[in-house]
Protein backbone atom coordinates (compact mmCIF):
# COMPACT_ATOMS: atom_id res chain seq x y z
CA UNK A 1 0.00 0.00 0.00
CA UNK A 2 3.28 2.62 0.78
CA UNK A 3 4.49 1.70 -2.31
CA UNK A 4 0.91 2.74 -4.61
CA UNK A 5 1.01 5.93 -2.83
CA UNK A 6 4.39 6.95 -2.94
CA UNK A 7 4.35 5.77 -6.79
CA UNK A 8 1.53 8.06 -7.16
CA UNK A 9 2.92 11.00 -5.59
CA UNK A 10 5.92 10.25 -7.47
CA UNK A 11 3.81 10.75 -10.79
CA UNK A 12 2.12 13.88 -9.62
CA UNK A 13 5.66 15.41 -8.99
CA UNK A 14 7.21 14.28 -12.60
CA UNK A 15 4.18 15.61 -14.27
CA UNK A 16 4.29 19.01 -12.46
CA UNK A 17 7.68 19.33 -13.63
CA UNK A 18 6.97 18.39 -17.38
CA UNK A 19 4.12 21.05 -17.33
CA UNK A 20 6.13 23.30 -15.50
CA UNK A 21 9.02 22.98 -18.14
CA UNK A 22 6.13 23.39 -21.41
CA UNK A 23 4.86 26.54 -19.86
CA UNK A 24 8.61 27.91 -19.56
CA UNK A 25 9.26 27.06 -23.10
CA UNK A 26 5.73 29.36 -23.73
CA UNK A 27 7.20 31.64 -22.03
CA UNK A 28 10.28 32.02 -23.62
CA UNK A 29 8.70 31.60 -26.92
CA UNK A 30 6.61 34.68 -25.88
CA UNK A 31 9.52 36.99 -24.82
CA UNK A 32 11.38 35.90 -28.10
CA UNK A 33 8.51 36.46 -30.55
CA UNK A 34 7.72 40.50 -28.54
CA UNK A 35 11.68 41.19 -28.55
CA UNK A 36 11.90 41.12 -33.04
CA UNK A 37 10.48 44.40 -32.73
CA UNK A 38 13.03 46.96 -34.62
CA UNK A 39 13.10 49.56 -32.38
CA UNK A 40 11.65 50.32 -28.89
CA UNK A 41 11.61 48.67 -25.81
CA UNK A 42 10.60 45.45 -23.75
CA UNK A 43 9.95 44.95 -20.12
CA UNK A 44 8.61 42.32 -18.43
CA UNK A 45 7.32 42.32 -15.05
CA UNK A 46 6.53 39.33 -12.61
CA UNK A 47 4.15 39.09 -9.51
CA UNK A 48 5.40 35.88 -8.14
CA UNK A 49 3.25 35.13 -4.87
CA UNK A 50 3.70 31.97 -2.24
CA UNK A 51 -0.11 31.35 -1.79
CA UNK A 52 -2.19 32.85 -4.33
CA UNK A 53 -2.36 34.14 -7.69
CA UNK A 54 0.44 35.20 -9.65
CA UNK A 55 0.66 37.20 -13.05
CA UNK A 56 3.34 38.37 -15.78
CA UNK A 57 2.99 41.37 -17.65
CA UNK A 58 5.13 41.87 -21.56
CA UNK A 59 4.90 45.11 -22.63
CA UNK A 60 6.77 46.32 -25.96
CA UNK A 61 7.00 50.02 -26.67
CA UNK A 62 8.50 52.41 -29.23
CA UNK A 63 10.65 54.75 -28.66
CA UNK A 64 8.36 57.33 -27.06
CA UNK A 65 7.06 54.90 -24.36
CA UNK A 66 3.82 54.40 -26.30
CA UNK A 67 2.79 50.32 -25.59
CA UNK A 68 2.68 49.03 -28.92
CA UNK A 69 1.92 45.36 -27.75
CA UNK A 70 1.08 43.60 -24.50
CA UNK A 71 0.70 40.61 -23.11
CA UNK A 72 -0.55 38.98 -19.60
CA UNK A 73 -0.53 35.85 -18.19
CA UNK A 74 -2.37 35.56 -14.84
CA UNK A 75 -3.58 32.56 -12.81
CA UNK A 76 -2.47 29.54 -9.97
CA UNK A 77 -2.20 26.60 -12.57
CA UNK A 78 0.75 25.73 -15.18
CA UNK A 79 -2.12 25.41 -17.69
CA UNK A 80 -2.50 29.43 -18.34
CA UNK A 81 -0.66 30.74 -21.17
CA UNK A 82 -0.23 34.57 -22.38
CA UNK A 83 -3.19 36.57 -23.67
CA UNK A 84 -3.48 39.71 -25.19
CA UNK A 85 -3.70 42.42 -23.25
CA UNK A 86 -5.37 44.88 -25.65
CA UNK A 87 -6.38 47.37 -22.46
CA UNK A 88 -2.53 48.70 -22.72
CA UNK A 89 -2.24 49.20 -26.61
CA UNK A 90 -2.15 52.48 -27.95
CA UNK A 91 -1.28 53.99 -24.18
CA UNK A 92 1.76 55.70 -22.89
CA UNK A 93 3.47 53.53 -20.31
CA UNK A 94 2.57 56.81 -17.36
CA UNK A 95 -0.62 56.42 -18.05
CA UNK A 96 -1.21 52.52 -17.32
CA UNK A 97 -1.43 51.79 -14.32
CA UNK A 98 -4.88 53.35 -13.17
CA UNK A 99 -5.08 51.77 -9.36
CA UNK A 100 -3.27 49.53 -6.85
CA UNK A 101 -6.47 46.95 -6.80
CA UNK A 102 -5.98 45.55 -10.40
CA UNK A 103 -4.80 41.92 -10.21
CA UNK A 104 -1.80 43.16 -12.70
CA UNK A 105 -0.56 46.32 -10.60
CA UNK A 106 2.55 44.81 -9.64
CA UNK A 107 3.30 43.29 -12.48
CA UNK A 108 2.80 45.79 -15.09
CA UNK A 109 4.64 48.54 -12.62
CA UNK A 110 7.89 46.35 -13.39
CA UNK A 111 7.10 45.66 -16.29
CA UNK A 112 7.30 50.02 -16.79
CA UNK A 113 10.48 50.33 -14.65
CA UNK A 114 12.17 48.27 -16.56
CA UNK A 115 11.47 50.00 -19.82
CA UNK A 116 12.01 53.10 -17.92
CA UNK A 117 15.57 51.47 -16.79
CA UNK A 118 16.28 51.12 -20.54
CA UNK A 119 15.41 54.38 -21.76
CA UNK A 120 17.51 56.26 -19.28
CA UNK A 121 20.50 54.11 -20.50
CA UNK A 122 20.31 54.57 -23.92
Amino acid sequence: MWGTIILFFAVLWILQILLSAMQLKHYQKTIREMSKHSSGYLGVGVDKRKLGVGSVVVLVCDTNGTVIESKKMYGVTVFQRFSLNESAVNKHIDDLNTGEDDKLFAATSMAISNIKTQMKAS
